[in-house]
């Protein structure tokens, strides 16, 4: 098939060159979403509600040769609710005579941040992206040096500062894509896949003008974490394992036209600008209910990562209708994906040896031996595995793997997307991601769009230029 040979090509190819990273300068994943455990919660499970009877304190081991609890922190709301978790962990309790309990947040990316002022934070959790790279030591327990992890893991590097290792990707997602309703596509007359914004734009026209579909579904009433997943559209767009570091390095605007960030957000307000392309009310967007809408075809199209290609596949009767198509932009006539990293499992460093010892094994066993990632249609972090079906319509795409910043350069990003406030993975009320969706619904022009990015340009350049870190190296090199 040639899907496997392409996959298995990339998997060696990203071995060889040991470029296991998510984001060339930042933390945030791409699932990732910058909030993907907003984007993974499919329920609203109050926070911090375990999935076990067992009230022991997190982390209390008991006397020896009785049973360890182990207490695991997760954004998955769902699978803890559906019991998928708890199902699955049975054969690592009883291989290991412990118990282990899960805690679910619905609001993951703000409750656990939280938790981290004090030492209460669970066993093993899924690191929060606000905590810096440098700080990884300060709250998490290593699990080996890079070179020893990259051997065996992708995206090894994620949750690595000085050369040391403190969490493993518990899945990972093919970014740059869009899940679609394959029956309607075709129903609408679409015959090939769009390669450009103006080949989306115009099959998004045929699917209103010959389907009773909606074209796209926005999911606005959740733009803090759904219009995110617009950013992960950036890199693949980009077709470049280091286009971070060379808007870093080149000191060119963040949006450029022609450009990626310029094109993946032009392409997000044409759409929202046309009324008849979208739901009718977008602030009273279902995220809840387009799972089965998607499913059951009066959906056809969301921006979603491969992530949520299974929730869509379980939520109705026709999970083989349900697809993932490569996002609409090419370079020089070839469209690529960046492969990326979700929620990396890490082990609290307050915790006693025989629980961070079992936390070790669990990590190991959860990416190793669990099936998780497969279950959920994700691409599994341990080297050499099976990639996921659905990636069919990515067969003449080009796969890579971001490139890790330089020395130097680690962090900078982050730095300059932080300070500037604007936000690249960030979907607060100010974000130009939400100033340029609601400009688009208020039927504002070019020129509002115009204005939003000059100014969040002018932020980031400002920001940029300050950055000391940013002068030291471009001095150096």
């Amino acid at each position: 098939m040639k899907l496997r040979k392409l996959m298995a090509g990339f998997l060696a190819a990203s071995t060889a060159l040991s470029l296991a990273a998510c984001s060339t300068n930042t933390t945030s994943t791409s699932t990732s979403t910058g909030d993907s455990g907003a984007a993974n919660n499919s329920t609203d499970s109050s926070a911090a509600d375990n999935n076990s009877t067992d009230n022991s304190t997190a982390g209390d081991s008991t006397a020896s040769g009785d049973k360890l609890t182990l207490t695991v922190l997760t954004h998955r709301t769902d699978r803890k609710d559906d019991g998928t978790l708890a199902e699955m962990t049975k054969s690592f309790e009883e291989a290991n005579n412990c118990t282990v309990v899960y805690q679910a947040f619905t609001d993951y990316a703000t409750d656990v941040p939280t938790m981290m002022n004090t030492t209460e934070y669970g066993d093993v959790l899924m690191i929060p992206d606000t905590v810096k790279l440098e700080d990884l030591s300060n709250f998490f327990e290593p699990l080996g040096t890079y070179d020893e992890m990259n051997e065996k893991y992708m995206w090894a590097d994620k949750k690595m500062y000085d050369n040391t290792v403190y969490g493993i990707a518990h899945l990972g997602t093919i970014a740059g894509g869009i899940c679609y309703n394959k029956r309607i596509w075709k129903e609408a007359g679409i015959t090939e896949l769009p390669k450009t914004p103006e080949d989306f734009i115009a099959d998004l026209k045929a699917i209103e003008a010959n389907t009773d579909a909606i074209p796209y579904y926005t999911n606005f009433a959740n733009a803090d974490w759904t219009l995110v997943q617009w950013a992960s559209l950036v890199n693949s767009a980009s077709g470049s394992k280091s286009y971070e570091t060379d808007i870093l390095t080149s000191q060119r605007d963040l949006f450029v036209p022609g450009d990626a960030y310029y094109e993946v957000y032009k392409l997000m307000f044409d759409i929202f600008k046309d009324p008849t392309l979208h739901e009718e009310d977008p602030a009273t967007s279902d995220w809840e209910g387009c799972k089965k809408a998607i499913n059951d075809g009066k959906i056809a199209t969301m921006v979603m990562g491969s992530w949520a290609v299974s929730q869509f596949k379980e939520a109705g009767e026709n999970p083989d209708d349900i697809g993932y198509m490569p996002a609409p932009f090419s370079v020089n006539g070839k469209q690529y994906a960046e492969s990326t990293s979700d929620y990396c499992l890490g082990i609290n460093k307050n915790r006693s040896d025989e629980i961070k010892e079992l936390g070790k094994k669990y990590i190991t066993w959860f990416v190793e031996e669990s099936g998780f990632a497969q279950k959920e249609g994700s691409v599994c972090a341990l080297r050499g595995s099976e990639m996921p079906d659905y990636l069919t319509d990515f067969a003449d795409c080009e796969f890579f793997v971001t490139d890790t910043a330089p020395d130097g350069l680690v962090g900078v990003w982050d730095a300059i997307n932080n300070d500037s406030e604007v936000g690249t993975w960030q979907g607060d009320a100010a974000n130009f991601k939400i100033q340029i969706a609601e400009a688009a619904f208020a039927g504002e022009g070019e020129d509002k769009f115009e204005s939003i990015i000059a100014d969040a340009n002018a932020k980031w350049n400002a920001t940029r230029d300050a950055n000391e870190d940013l002068k030291a190296y471009l001095a150096a090199n």
